[in-house]
């Protein structure tokens, strides 16, 4: 089982760590937008439909690991008080009752969703440009995949502290 857990962690981690450079073109292909816009007034119809899908991938393709290094934002009003235990009954509880059924759910409305896209080839109409978006939406469900088998790994590891087994580090 630890095997597995830390396959999930290193594919997260390979991840993120694909993402992260990522981030800087995507900043420059908004400023070149920006540049093109309002500089120039020379708007394109391709751009914000890039920087669109390139976000929404960014976002997806980093939830994985953001869960791994615990980087999610919380309401730690509560949490902040408890201890060590305590902290992985939260976790467990919100897990089971919220993260597992929202993501799963989830998950699974985006495998119809990109079998959808891929079988109708469907198009985005913002534009006259028409983009794919069978791309778009396939890359939403392997970042909802890879959340979900993080927060698999999370959920497991917290388990363990309240059986009062070791973490292997």
């Amino acid at each position: 089982m630890e095997r597995l857990l830390k396959t999930i962690d290193r594919i997260n981690e390979w991840m993120g760590n694909w993402i992260r450079p990522l981030l800087y073109a995507f900043i420059g292909l908004v400023c070149f937008e920006v540049l093109l816009r309002y500089g120039f007034n020379h708007p394109t119809i391709q751009l914000p439909v890039i920087v669109t899908m390139a976000a929404g991938a960014m976002y997806v393709l980093s939830f994985g690991n953001i869960m791994r290094i615990d980087g999610h934002v919380r309401i730690d009003i509560f949490s902040r008080l408890l201890s060590r235990r305590g902290k992985a009954v939260l976790e467990v509880v919100m897990g089971a009752l919220f993260f597992f059924p929202v993501i799963g759910a989830l998950a699974v409305s985006a495998v119809g969703w990109t079998w959808y896209a891929w079988s109708i080839d469907e198009r985005d109409m913002q534009t006259f440009w028409y983009a794919r978006i069978g791309p778009s939406r396939t890359v939403v469900l392997i970042g909802l995949i890879l959340f979900l088998l993080q927060g698999f790994a999370v959920f497991v590891r917290n388990l363990r502290i309240l059986s009062g087994r070791k973490e292997t580090p």
